[in-house]
């Protein structure tokens, strides 16, 4: 049987191929399906391998993802794109054999992770996918790379991986959303499209564009709010005038209790800012005074709660706590603000009281 890596399908050889399934796949291509079971499960660790480096990296740079994923082809999706695309060497030529996607909140994140890539990875090819959209396509595409494992994956353990390629998609929500609705479409350029499609579908391309600009200028507004609300707290007076919202809750939170964490677990900062709001604490000066009015009642209930209380991650009492049972211990429907546990009340119960024990 002549090797099917060396030699292109020919006419006829191509017109069976697309109607080619699996199990006839095995029948007619017997060394091509063998080989690629028997590399998929390196492409697998390929795909381990990278996202796990990316992880790594996209955190040491402290930015927020919306997704990383990471997929090695199956048979089924290599035969389809064998039958589709008939390559002479698929093995070389298919450089999406491991892929891994990086989905980002903001497309300014994109140019920041792009960096992460080169910066830990072989980079054979980058495009952007956006820039190659002609006049007669709609779509909104994304960043895409082939690499290989850099310098710093070195030893026996990446050894078969060394010389394989990993592509890496880097997009948006938004460019996310579009691809997925895309890849449902039967039309890939507006000249196979009807007229009245075509309007829809340019429109739609259009706002999904707008929409990723207007999620970086509102970025780029609460970059700004949170610089000026950080610059205030020079100034103890001005910075307890701020309005009260999530933003300025955590920074009095991390200025007023800087060895504490804010939260025992994620959520919990915006549950106890609920109840603040609901209370009618409108200013930082409204939870400031509270807790400062209420600091030898809190005392008392923490020291009688005990384990009760979870604890940050680094040992300490959540800081959010205090502004929780400051509120609990002011307002008159407390139990209807901050859902506490019935230990947790009836301590708290007996400290509005003034009862002891």
């Amino acid at each position: 049987m002549t090797n099917p890596k060396r030699q292109k399908l020919s006419t006829p050889r191509k017109k069976a191929a697309q109607a080619l399934t699996p199990d006839e796949a095995w029948v007619r291509e017997p060394e091509t399906v063998r080989r690629y079971l028997a590399v998929r499960g390196d492409y697998e660790q390929l795909c381990t391998e990278v996202e796990y480096i990316l992880r790594k990296k996209i955190a040491e740079r402290k930015i927020e993802t919306a997704a990383i994923t990471s997929r090695a082809k199956t048979l089924n999706s290599f035969l389809e794109k064998l039958q589709r695309k008939h390559y002479s060497n698929p093995f070389t030529e298919i450089t999406d054999l491991a892929g891994v996607r990086v989905v980002c909140l903001y497309r300014s994140d994109v140019d920041s992770v792009a960096e992460a890539i080169r910066s830990n990875f072989e980079v054979v090819e980058e495009t952007d996918k956006t820039r190659e959209l002609a006049l007669d396509q709609f779509g909104y595409s994304a960043r895409h790379f082939i690499v290989r494992l850099g310098k710093a994956s070195s030893g026996a353990r990446y050894d078969d991986l060394k010389a394989l390629t990993c592509e890496i998609q880097v997009r948006t929500v938004v460019q996310d959303a579009w691809a997925i609705i895309q890849h449902h479409m039967v039309y890939k350029r507006e000249s196979q499209a009807p007229p009245q499609v075509q309007r829809k579908l340019n429109s739609l391309a259009g706002l999904f564009e707008t929409a990723d600009d207007q999620f970086e200028r509102i970025r780029q507004e609460r970059e700004t709010y949170l610089a000026e609300v950080r610059e205030s707290a020079a100034q103890p007076v001005a910075f307890l005038e701020n309005e009260l919202n999530l933003d300025t809750f955590r920074e009095y939170l991390k200025g007023s209790f800087p060895e504490r964490g804010a939260e025992a677990w994620e959520g919990q900062s915006r549950l106890v800012l609920d109840g603040l709001i609901a209370a009618g604490f409108k200013t930082l000066r409204d939870v400031d005074t509270a807790i400062k009015e209420t600091a030898a009642s809190r005392r008392d209930v923490v020291a009688k709660l005990g384990k009760e209380i979870k604890r940050c991650p680094d040992g300490t009492l959540p800081a959010n706590l205090d502004a929780a049972l400051a509120v609990a211990l002011k307002a008159k429907e407390w139990k209807k603000l901050i859902p506490f546990g019935e230990d947790w009340i009836r301590i708290i119960d007996k400290a509005r009281r003034g009862e002891a024990g």
